[in-house]
């Protein structure tokens, strides 16, 4: 056999027998938190309100990981954050319901999204000097960075921007590898369906703002 293809394959195997055996080891914690933030993304596709209680729990628990177990500071302040938009989600959704109308999907201009991300860009220097001098944080920049976009994308699915799906994708593209690096395979893995799932939701929200116009 190619070296390289006999490297690759001992590689993936070992990498499925972590990913086995922590997925044998996780706690009630870590199950939940997957669980319930697959739930989270789907019924979010669907734009169902249900689905910020379910982020709710997700975010709850990821933010117990990240602080105890992953030293992933910055996602753990994400979680919290996402604690409080989701109570701000869920009654911003069922506020529309209740007035008798779903709340349309927009779409905003390429111009408030490329502002948006260069201050994200700009900020996430101080912050990230800040996470990883004092609070030890394992990947500064990146880590704040992704953060930060995913303070964004979360506005926007709030206000039903088409393009919060867009935004997930690659945030949970990237979080793959690095809860992978971080040895956290289980929550590798629900990023990944994360990012799986933001594709069929980007998808389906499209068809559903052509059928609304």
């Amino acid at each position: 056999m190619n070296p390289y293809k006999k490297y690759v394959r001992n590689l993936l195997l070992l990498n499925i027998a972590l990913l086995s055996d922590q997925i044998a080891q996780q706690d009630w914690v870590e199950w939940l938190g997957l669980i319930s933030g697959i739930a989270y993304v789907l019924l979010a596709t669907y734009e169902r309100p249900s689905c910020w209680l379910f982020g709710i729990v997700s975010s709850a628990c990821i933010a117990w990981k990240s602080f105890t177990d992953y030293y992933l500071i910055a996602d753990g302040l994400l979680q919290l954050f996402y604690i409080i938009i989701g109570v701000i989600g869920l009654w911003q959704w069922i506020k529309g319901e209740s007035e008798g109308h779903q709340k349309p999907i927009v779409t905003y201009p390429i111009s408030n999204h490329v502002l948006c991300i260069g201050v994200c860009l700009l900020v996430s220097y101080p912050l990230s000097w800040l996470l990883i001098n004092y609070a030890d944080a394992r990947y500064g920049y990146l880590d704040t960075l992704l953060t930060l976009l995913s303070v964004w994308a979360t506005w926007l699915l709030i206000r039903k921007e088409l393009n919060n799906w867009v935004y997930w994708i690659i945030i949970d593209a990237v979080y793959v590898a690095l809860y992978w690096g971080s040895e956290g395979y289980l929550f590798a893995l629900l990023f990944l369906v994360y990012a799986v799932i933001s594709v069929f939701g980007w998808n389906r929200w499209r068809k559903e703002m052509k059928n609304e116009k």
